[in-house]
């Protein structure tokens, strides 16, 4: 009897420290999944965010063109030569700031599901370490309480 107590106080304290680390590994990987979920949603944010922005910048340009377009025609000139090349001119600085404001809400949103893919594969890590942690010290314990019992 005076044997069994302290291999089941040894047994108890790995079971401990054993739980307490898959406990945590766990903890940990369920806090990177809620950042996965978060950069994500910013991510999706970001380009509809890009989106919006592009949208309001169209009907801007479309404005600032007809508004050209009408001076022109109240003014009698028209719409040829000259100022049928500086609105087309207009219209190639419109899309291409408007393909700068997509492209840039696209970069963002592929940077945010990068960083949301790296949250899962640390989530995955925490949790394989976690596991890999606590069989190790049980096997540890295990060993120790062995060999000073002559086990092996």
């Amino acid at each position: 009897m005076a044997v069994a107590v302290p291999i089941i106080a040894a047994v108890v304290a790995t079971a401990a420290t054993v739980y307490s680390t898959v406990s945590s590994s766990q903890a940990q990987a369920k806090s990177e999944r809620g950042t996965k979920r978060r950069e994500r949603l910013i991510a999706e944010q970001s380009r509809l965010a890009a989106q919006q922005r592009a949208s309001d910048e169209e009907k801007r340009h479309r404005r600032l063109i007809a508004a050209g377009r009408a001076r022109y025609a109240a003014s009698g000139v028209e719409a040829e030569g000259t100022p049928l090349l500086v609105e087309m001119e207009s219209l190639r600085e419109s899309e291409e700031q408007l393909r700068r404001i997509r492209e840039g809400g696209e970069v963002e949103y592929m940077t945010g599901m990068e960083l949301a893919k790296a949250a899962g594969q640390r989530a995955q890590s925490s949790l394989t370490s976690g596991y890999v942690s606590a069989a190790g010290y049980g096997a540890s314990s295990l060993y120790n309480v062995g060999r000073t019992y002559d086990w092996w």
